[in-house]
């Protein structure tokens, strides 16, 4: 049966003992929120964690009564409903702001709710990734994996990259996602420039330059003001030429320690610049990816250098940025068989997962709750100020 139109009391108010809130940044249409079938599983599965779980917009939270308009599924009515509740004892970001009106707002409303109580969130954010490829550069064993990068400082500082990097450059945005406004740079034999990428609504992008002058002041007023890095164009590439990386979720378990929920490749639309979803990949099991790529002994190789590297980033990323509860990391693997670490995301997708199996489809869900329940457990028979800093680190009120 299709969901229906909400029913909404938002002035009924719900008080509970442990509860679960997914942040959300509401929107025109039903369900008003992003990822909706995500959100309805963590639904169906927290009651089962003792855990009563809903979404809310931090917008909503009235000060007065230290209550937010939230969003419950209802599964015999199959639909989403709309009450007002109690703030939650733990709150998990599924934030999406998309203008910079929305994420000013949805800044604001945090801050607002910080500057008068205290609160925990399930997991922290990263900083833009120059800041994360800096970080991870200097561990000597994962600097092994990082691509070099700097930031792009004008026309110039390209130019002088695409005399030392052949066959191009590769520029994206230190605060970008899902592929968007991302930039192939790439000057054939005769002179001639193309610049291959998406723009930020994803739509493909795709231009060809008489010259590199041409190209780099195109390319320019293309970044305008926005803040550049810029890494060699790696041969990240399958059989048939397609775009090709690897997806891998670590989470952190019941017990508060990261696990490897799952792997997954993900294979480029035709004529893309990169393998994202968002942009029109699909995605597979990685072992018997990497298996078909590059065969049995450097595939199985290849798979355990990945589980070794994730967890060693995983916790290399808390102990410089803080609790995480959960991180995606994306990989590349050149035809040659070298491993690359593309970069980490605070704020995972699940569809990757779906190829990988029911095991890890489920896990990617249920893994989040779990590690709530072992916070609010800690909290409520621990005080908080004498956890070691693996479990206790909460992120009270930021």
């Amino acid at each position: 049966m299709p969901d229906t139109s909400p029913v909404s009391d938002i002035n009924r108010v719900h008080t509970a003992r442990s509860s679960f809130g997914i942040l959300i940044c509401e929107r025109e249409g039903y369900p008003p929120f992003a990822e909706s079938s995500y959100l309805k599983r963590l639904s169906l599965l927290g009651p089962a964690l003792g855990l009563q779980t809903f979404a809310f917009d931090p917008l909503t939270w009235d000060q007065e009564d230290d209550s937010v308009k939230c969003w419950s599924w209802n599964s015999r009515m199959r639909k989403w409903e709309a009450s007002r509740r109690k703030f939650p004892d733990i709150a998990y970001d599924r934030a999406w702001p998309e203008t910079k009106e929305e994420k000013r707002r949805y800044r604001l409303a945090m801050g607002r709710i910080r500057a008068y109580r205290r609160f925990v969130l399930l997991s922290g954010n990263l900083p833009h990734k120059a800041k994360v490829y800096e970080m991870l550069a200097r561990d000597r064993e994962i600097a092994a994996i990082i691509p070099p990068t700097v930031r792009y400082r004008g026309p110039s500082s390209l130019a002088s990259w695409l005399q030392k990097h052949r066959p191009g450059v590769f520029l994206k945005p230190i605060a970008g996602s899902q592929g968007k406004r991302v930039v192939a740079v790439v000057q054939a034999a005769d002179g001639t420039v193309e610049l291959t990428g998406r723009h930020g609504d994803n739509r493909p992008l795709f231009r060809s330059c008489a010259s590199e002058t041409e190209a780099l002041n195109r390319l320019n007023k293309w970044i305008g003001g926005r803040t550049y890095i810029m890494q060699p164009l790696l041969n990240l590439r399958g059989n048939s030429g397609e775009a090709f990386d690897l997806r891998v979720l670590m989470q952190k378990d019941s017990n508060g320690r990261w696990s490897l929920t799952g792997a997954a490749a993900r294979i480029g639309a035709p004529g893309s610049v990169t393998a994202n979803l968002h942009g029109g990949g699909t995605a597979t099991a990685a072992a018997e990816t990497l298996v078909s790529l590059f065969g049995r002994p450097r595939g199985n190789e290849l798979i355990q250098e990945i589980d070794k590297f994730s967890y060693l980033i995983a916790v290399r990323l808390e102990q410089s940025f803080g609790r995480f509860a959960e991180i995606g990391l994306d990989y590349g693997i050149e035809r040659n068989g070298k491993l690359w670490f593309l970069e980490a995301n605070s704020k995972p997708g699940r569809a990757a997962m779906i190829p990988v199996g029911r095991d890890a489809a489920i896990a990617a869900a249920a893994q989040p709750l779990s590690y709530a329940k072992f916070i609010l457990l800690r909290l409520a028979t621990t005080d908080a100020r004498r956890l070691p800093r693996e479990s206790a680190a909460l992120h009270l009120g930021g």
